[in-house]
């Protein structure tokens, strides 16, 4: 491959950052086997934080474990079937993935062939801004000609779009996901073509994988034109089967914009109607406390009433928890039932007043001669709802004189 440019190392010390620079150290010892690609290097081109480093190696996934091991570095081969082992120095993660050639896909998996050729590995990945590579002297390599679209912040298959999307059905939502992330302007129109002549394929992905992509989505920069057009061409409607309008999830996107917040669950409620909420958990695969935060989020309506006072919001935090409170007194802004002052400052009670214990327990009740069994059980309900009502402000000493 051909340098097309060098980016100074200067600007991007995570270059140079020690774990980086023994791991390559270790695999490039006779010749430049390993360098970074896909996120890193188009989140470095982006002006971005780098967060996670991903590299691609020449060299088998045995034989890098075995260099890597033998210089006491851990190793875990998290996919090593596929290419991928993942290299632990210090606390940090490196995935390093072999070069490879796809020799068989089926929309889902892929049996690879693993290769030394950069250029024939670069032309099986997603898209351009995905296939650059970066040595760690800032030597940047672009066989699919990415910069171009990197620049234009346009997410483009490589090669005929709708060939990527049969090798892997998770491309489309994957094309969606950057347009939402780094996106601007109009979708490239073959890859949405493709995307929308091949969406069928998504009623074959897992849940697990359905879930990854869409929360991915949901807090993307870029998501409500992208939202739009998923909706409208139906691939939405795929992955959260018969969502609402979009109306209020636009409103309440972009409060939590403005509001520098975001709750990926919380948006997700806004598209899921409250009969549908089992079938939404079904699809995707949530768990139970991703279930359960799900259906609370889709009943708002019932915690939080638009002129609510202090003492009111109270018994809701109490009862709801903080989350859900905070969430329904977003959603009564968004939809305009209450105005900016008044709605701001229950935000701040509702995250600042701290969550008292029910100051009595089952003990306490036997201490005071209530024998165990269902009337101890009622007693203490009774007790628990005085205590509320005095907006928790009965001790213990005071709530045993109502037994």
């Amino acid at each position: 491959m051909r340098i097309v440019r060098r980016l100074d190392v200067k600007d991007h010390p995570w270059l140079i950052s020690g774990p980086l620079t023994r791991l390559t150290g270790i695999l490039n010892h006779d010749g430049v086997n390993a360098r970074m690609v896909g996120g890193c290097v188009r989140d470095a081109l982006l002006g971005r934080d780098i967060t996670d480093i991903d590299l691609a190696c020449s060299l088998p996934p045995e034989e890098a474990m075995r260099r890597l091991e033998n210089a006491g570095i851990k190793v875990i081969p998290v996919g090593i079937r596929h290419g991928t082992i993942m290299a632990v120095i210090g606390g940090n993660h490196f995935e390093i993935t072999s070069l490879r050639r796809d020799v068989k896909t089926d929309g889902r998996h892929a049996k690879v062939a693993f290769i030394d050729d950069w250029t024939e590995d670069a032309r099986r990945r997603d898209f351009t801004i995905n296939a650059l590579y970066l040595d760690q002297d800032g030597s940047l390599y672009d066989p699919c000609s990415g910069l171009k679209d990197i620049a234009a912040r346009r997410v483009r298959f490589i090669g005929e779009a709708a060939a990527r999307i049969k090798e892997d059905a998770l491309r489309i939502l994957r094309f969606f996901r950057f347009a939402a992330r780094i996106g601007q302007g109009k979708l490239d129109g073959d890859g949405l073509q493709a995307c929308i002549r091949h969406q069928d394929m998504i009623d074959s992905l897992s849940g697990e994988r359905l879930a990854q992509e869409l929360f991915k989505i949901l807090g993307a920069e870029n998501l409500l034109p992208v939202m739009n057009i998923m909706a409208d061409e139906g691939i939405l409607a795929r992955i959260v089967a018969g969502h609402k309008s979009l109306t209020d999830f636009i409103r309440y996107v972009r409060l939590e914009n403005a509001l520098g917040r975001c709750d990926i669950l919380a948006r997700l409620s806004c598209l899921v109607r409250e009969t549908a909420v089992d079938q939404t958990v079904r699809r995707l695969k949530l768990s139970r406390k991703q279930a359960a935060k799900l259906m609370i989020y889709c009943r708002h309506d019932v915690i939080m009433e638009p002129d609510c006072r202090e003492k009111f919001l109270r018994r809701m935090l109490y009862r709801y928890g903080r989350e859900a409170v905070v969430f329904a007194l977003l959603c009564c802004r968004a939809q305009g039932k209450i105005d900016d002052q008044p709605f701001r400052h229950m935000l701040d009670h509702a995250e600042s007043w701290t969550i008292p214990d029910f100051p009595l327990t089952g003990q306490d009740l036997i201490g005071a001669g209530v024998e165990p069994g269902p009337s101890m059980g009622n007693s203490l309900r009774r007790l628990e709802e005085l205590w509320i009502e005095s907006d928790f402000t009965l001790g213990k000493d005071q709530l045993t004189g109502h037994i």
